[in-house]
């Protein structure tokens, strides 16, 4: 795909989300672009924070404060509503990081905001900054433009004024680009050693996963940390391991008091490389590419911190770490495996939802199977695409010719692509736990793991077209109620909040009347019927009041319990046009009882067709491991012996329990390509 063709795509996108109102524009690329840096693990968070000051030439987009790390991140947006793309000089970047900087400035030199109008979102950041200042010692400016750097552009090098550090980030449309085409779910991690690090090989030469043990320096380690931050933490860990600030208290006694034993004491780290550059006598290494920590994020992020915060002296500080080399195409296949294994302490098991868990596979199966009705008044049906890993949609995309990319986003439309943090914030606003989901997609993400991995062990016949159904429907209500509140003469700011918010009141209040939100009408629909889209846009309004009417800093308010029980307290009657939408809990029932049945019936067609497809000589293989492992019953071995010689008559209650033998014998340490 051509980067012009790539450029009208994304202006088409940001025109389309903005419903073509040229106010919006800027507002919905911000939006959009922290989205994706977010999820390429660029920034820890964000919040959208629009402020402009054209004669004191002051800005910002949006904003995050990290008082734990002191790392306060200002992103300023440079977007032209252009046909063409143009390019970014570094005039233009020194002039445009000076408004993002004079405004960072202003606000920690004295009380800036006090001469800011309350209600708005400048006045908050400024609030927050001069109030936290002496917490911050680094600032982040992140530029997000739709134009493309200048060959010539060489950017804006560190400084350093001793007690705050000032880094200068451009993410333009070209290097964006170069991204989701590329289909990864992020650029190549280069990390060069000053010092080569000495290291051990652990493997004979002949297999595919080269291991090497070498020893860190605990301020080597921290010092990556401080510069890479999330990049460095495989997703499994980074999601259920997300550091909160808090150093291991057994981590800090063991530096301060016998820094000389932190070696013998701390497990050290399990971690993953795609490439490593060796010293020609291959003893040390030089440089490693996309290094990730798949155990060991406590550790790596304490350490930090005790360097960061508590001022800690590391010198004395050396850390083991285990490095498996794996090729990138095997990464997500391997990188689970390894991370299910190192980290079996946890209670949660952490591998058991990658992205290769049976429930994703399941869902991704149905988004592609399953045709969205037609919207009114349109003759297309369309699927609502889950990307289950990052990069599917574009590798996808890019796959097909011109003509055939058009018809491609013609049944999969951009704007009904859905991620698996997506839903998660859909879950978790309709099981009514706003307070999680303004926590970030990280936290709501990692919630909503330990509760579909309890959920899918079980029973997973739950988990049907049905669910996938209202899945959508939950989209299409948030997503719909999102593009509107921007638009609403009492917006001033915290439009995730109000959105998960307001649809959480919308099914407190529901349930109430011991009704429910009829999704299956929704589905239908493909839209918010009219009547409840009134309802919702008045009740958003009510809930912006609410969760505005504190003194705490508003998007913290909102992660706290006390905020949505606040909330709970809006009595607003339903009206009459809404009430006759919902269903009765009779109808939710006998509709989940037939969408189980049908899902069980649909898994034993897939367990048959498995079993089929796998063919003899795999059950013959898997026979021979049994007879000497010894681990069946002799019913279950009859069964195997059948499939060993005639797959194709096994029945699909038979398939299910051949999957089980054939997962259980996986685990235990049958290679299935032996």
């Amino acid at each position: 795909m051509l980067f012009t063709d790539y450029y009208q795509d994304f202006m088409q996108d940001i025109y389309a989300r903005s419903d073509a109102e040229q106010d919006f524009t800027e507002s919905i690329f911000t939006e959009r672009v922290c989205e994706f840096l977010f999820d390429y693990q660029a920034i820890e968070d964000y919040s959208l924070a629009e402020y402009k000051h054209q004669s004191l030439g002051l800005r910002i987009d949006a904003w995050n404060l990290s008082i734990e790390t002191g790392v306060l991140s200002l992103f300023i947006s440079d977007f032209k509503p252009s046909n063409e793309p143009y390019s970014l000089t570094q005039t233009s970047l020194k002039t445009i990081f000076k408004r993002a900087d004079k405004f960072f400035q202003r606000c920690i030199d004295k009380p800036f905001h006090k001469a800011l109008e309350e209600s708005t979102m400048g006045y908050i950041v400024a609030r927050e900054i001069y109030e936290n200042a002496e917490y911050i010692s680094k600032v982040q400016f992140f530029l997000l433009s739709n134009g493309v750097l200048s060959s010539k552009a060489k950017g804006l090098s560190q400084t350093d004024n001793g007690s705050i550090t000032k880094h200068y980030n451009i993410w333009d449309l070209g290097r964006i680009a170069n991204i989701e085409l590329s289909g990864k779910a992020r650029e190549d991690l280069v990390i060069n050693f000053d010092t080569p690090v000495p290291c051990l090989p652990a493997f004979t030469g002949s297999e595919s996963c080269q291991s090497y043990l070498l020893v860190l320096p605990g301020e080597l380690l921290a010092s990556l940390y401080d510069e890479h931050r999330e990049r460095l933490l495989e997703q499994n860990v980074r999601t259920f391991l997300q550091f909160r600030g808090n150093v291991n208290k057994g981590i800090k006694t063991t530096i301060q008091n016998s820094p000389d034993m932190f070696f013998a004491y701390n497990n050290g780290l399990t971690a993953t490389a795609e490439q490593i550059c060796l010293s020609p006598e291959k003893d040390k290494i030089c440089a490693i590419t996309n290094l990730q920590i798949v155990n060991g994020g406590q550790t790596t992020a304490s350490l930090f911190m005790s360097k960061k915060k508590h001022k800690l002296d590391l010198s004395a500080i050396h850390v083991q770490v285990k490095l498996s080399v794996i090729a990138p195409d095997e990464v997500e296949t391997i990188v689970p495996q390894i991370s299910k294994c190192a980290n079996t302490q946890n209670k949660v098991n952490i591998a058991d939802f990658s992205s290769n868990h049976p429930f994703h596979l399941r869902i991704e199966e149905k988004s592609r199977r399953i045709w969205a009705p037609s919207p009114e008044g349109t003759n297309q049906d369309t699927h609502w695409f889950y990307e289950r890993a990052r990069g599917q949609f574009a590798n996808a995309y890019a796959a097909f010719s011109r003509s055939e990319q058009t018809k491609f986003l013609t049944i999969n439309p951009k704007h009904q692509m859905v991620t698996k943090t997506d839903f998660a914030k859909y879950d978790y606003t309709f099981l009514m736990m706003p307070n999680i989901v303004s926590k970030g997609a990280q936290t709501c993400f990692r919630e909503l793991a330990g509760k579909i991995d309890k959920e899918w062990e079980a029973d997973d016949s739950q988990f049907g077209d049905l669910y996938f159904k209202h899945l959508v429907a939950k989209a299409i209500l948030f997503r719909g109620l999102d593009k509107q509140i921007m638009k609403q003469s009492w917006y001033g700011g915290y439009k995730a909040n109000i959105v998960t918010y307001t649809l959480a009141l919308f099914t407190f209040l529901v349930e109430e009347t011991k009704k429910f939100i009829d999704f299956s009408l929704i589905w239908e629909k493909q839209s918010i019927p009219e009547d409840i889209n009134t309802f919702l846009l008045s009740l958003a309004e009510k809930v912006n009041n609410q969760i505005q009417n504190t003194e705490l800093n508003v998007t913290q308010y909102c992660k706290q319990e006390l905020c949505w029980q606040k909330v709970k307290g809006i009595h607003v009657d339903l009206p009459e046009g809404v009430a006759t939408l919902l269903v009765d809990k009779t109808a939710i029932i006998g509709e989940e009882k037939d969408a189980k049945t049908d899902q069980k019936m649909l898994t034993g067609l897939e367990a048959q067709m498995f079993v089929i497809n796998k063919g003899s000589e795999y059950w013959q293989h898997l026979l021979q491991w049994q007879n000497e492992s010894r681990t069946l019953s002799p019913n279950q071995l009859g069964l195997l012996q059948t499939a060993s010689i005639r797959p194709e008559r096994i029945q699909d209650w038979q398939a299910l329990k051949l999957v089980e033998i054939n997962d259980n014998a996986i685990e235990q340490g049958f290679l299935p390509n032996d």
